[in-house]
């Protein structure tokens, strides 16, 4: 998993890298090259090394428990409160991530889909509400913040990938409250 992890962060800072690179330009004739290639690269190429699902998998499940979590089970050493910032960091780069065409089949559909662009954001969102929250330590916050990540992750779903959450990867999914009107998200396939 932290080899997922740091292929993300390298695709996310080499699309940072030539986002800076385009912008800045130059005259010499191997930056303007190079800005030419970056300048490719980012804007027709570009995909994280990685399927939509690996992300979610990998990054938000295990980010959004602990989250939950610690609405009703308060977080009692400071390592806890830096772990718990830990996951709210990774839900907002999941969420910058997941704005980025991945290499799964459908990720590219998916990225250009409007509602997919806005669940990101949303999600994006989440996780700059989980760390406001985390960091006031007030429990209050905490479950808002933890209500607003059930709400982006099971809204997603239903639009996009309900039928099997995860995939088959990595084990089962938390437990989750049940849908409104009284729907329920489908069992996966075992």
């Amino acid at each position: 998993m932290r080899a997922l992890y740091f292929a993300l962060g390298i695709s996310l800072l080499a699309v940072t890298a030539g986002c800076v690179i385009s912008v800045g330009g130059g005259s010499s004739p191997s930056t303007t090259s190079r800005t030419e290639t970056i300048r490719t690269t980012t804007t027709e190429q570009t995909r994280i090394p990685a399927t939509y699902n690996d992300v979610m998998v990998a990054l938000v499940n295990s980010a959004a428990d602990p989250i939950w979590r610690a609405a009703w089970d308060r977080p009692r050493t400071e390592a806890t409160w830096r772990e718990l910032e830990r996951n709210a960091y990774q839900l907002k780069l999941a969420g910058a991530l997941l704005q980025i065409p991945g290499e799964g089949p459908g990720d590219a559909a998916w990225a250009s889909d409007p509602r997919w662009s806005d669940w990101s954001r949303d999600l994006e969102d989440a996780g700059n509400a989980s760390l406001a929250a985390i960091r006031s330590r007030d429990a209050g916050d905490i479950q808002r913040a933890g209500d607003l990540l059930v709400e982006v992750c099971e809204g997603c779903h239903i639009d996009f990938k309900a039928a099997m959450p995860t995939g088959g990867k990595f084990g089962e999914l938390s437990p989750t409250p049940s849908m409104p009107e009284g729907r329920e998200l489908p069992k996966e396939p075992r």
